[in-house]
């Protein structure tokens, strides 16, 4: 006859007590146990095949944890790299066994509330991993509800003053402004004076731009004047359709933009710049620097060494997030995680002999 596999002999190989093995395996219990302790009791209980009771009585063998991704515009949020973050996050969560929901949220103020609303009748996930753009206190405090595992996804430029009444929110900050000193102390002093700001007429620009003033001024430097050059709206922009729009505001813009000889940029309109002032003649390294943001992943290297870059490494700051859910399984007690950029200089070009 086959032996009977039960809580106490899976715990005498695991060196625990019965009462943690049961813990363990039960989904409401289980963040008590460090993560480490309870992979090993699950890996044993699976090789032994110990089923907890409320698995037996689910029909399943073990809880699958649920991390919802709450988006607002999926056609804004799922390109330009993000949707390269989001694929490498399903990724990760899969191998260790969780699943990965993407959930709309109408972030407008009209609505916003009413989404989440729907979301707290659904009780879907077991972590919300969330946007600045739910930074109400209302629709926090109903989501804290169903969860005391919520993050919220930051820009360091929003949390200056970090909400201490929402104690009990997790923070994934992403904070460029240290690679920005260091973007801006790589630009020769002979180019600084003539440092000017390229990209989307949009908040995220605006964003951008402040975030060099005051980085700026930690390095010593008054760019409280520096000028910018700005195209298009908030309106998304297609992506098959964002360098010729760029490159036209480039040659729009083009008696005013070779009065600078330092260019920091919003994304994709570097490479517009860039390709124009080559085109004219102008040296990159020699006549002018530029810096621009980018993504950064395995999928998608970075497309131009000539170019200086403050770079999302998108799978260092997906995994970087898995590591902050897996710890809030194991503990709900709410923690901050800082994600910093890269600087990634231009490469010099090849001396011909």
């Amino acid at each position: 006859m086959k032996e009977r596999i039960t809580a106490e002999k899976i715990a005498k190989l695991a060196k625990v007590s019965p009462s943690t093995v049961s813990r363990a395996l039960n989904p409401d219990q289980s963040w008590r146990i460090s993560r480490a302790k309870r992979e090993e009791i699950r890996l044993l209980s699976g090789q032994y095949g110990l089923r907890s009771r409320s698995a037996r009585k689910a029909g399943a063998f073990l809880k699958t944890f649920r991390v919802a991704l709450l988006l607002g515009s999926m056609e804004r949020d799922l390109s330009q790299g993000q949707n390269l973050m989001v694929r490498h996050l399903c990724d990760r969560l899969q191998a260790s066994g969780y699943i990965l929901e993407l959930i709309r949220v109408d972030f407008s103020p009209q609505k916003l509330v009413a989404s989440v609303k729907n979301i707290l009748r659904t009780k879907e996930a077991d972590v919300y991993v969330i946007g600045g753009g739910l930074l109400n206190g209302q629709s926090l405090e109903f989501l804290h509800k169903i969860s005391s595992r919520l993050i919220l996804r930051l820009n360091a430029q929003s949390v200056h003053n970090p909400y201490p009444e929402f104690h009990w929110l997790s923070y994934f900050i992403r904070d460029d402004r240290e690679t920005i000193r260091e973007a801006l102390h790589s630009i020769p002093k002979a180019m600084l004076s003539g440092l000017v700001f390229f990209g989307r007429n949009n908040s995220s620009s605006q964003t951008k731009i402040a975030a060099i003033r005051s980085c700026g001024a930690d390095l010593g430097h008054d760019f409280s004047a520096m000028p910018s050059v700005l195209f298009g709206g908030n309106d998304d922009i297609p992506c098959d359709r964002y360098y010729r729009i760029a490159r036209r505001s480039v040659i729009e813009n083009f008696d005013r933009l070779s009065g600078f000889s330092a260019f920091f940029c919003s994304g994709q309109s570097a490479y517009a710049l860039y390709d124009e002032l080559v085109a004219r003649g102008r040296r990159p390294g020699k006549d002018f620097y530029m810096i621009t943001y980018e993504w950064k992943s395995p999928l998608s290297p970075l497309p131009d060494d000539r170019i200086n870059y403050i770079c999302y490494d998108l799978d260092a700051e997906s995994d970087r997030l898995c590591e902050q859910i897996f710890s809030l399984i194991d503990d709900p007690t709410p923690r901050t995680v800082v994600f910093r950029p890269v600087f990634v200089p231009a490469q010099k070009p090849a001396v011909k002999i």
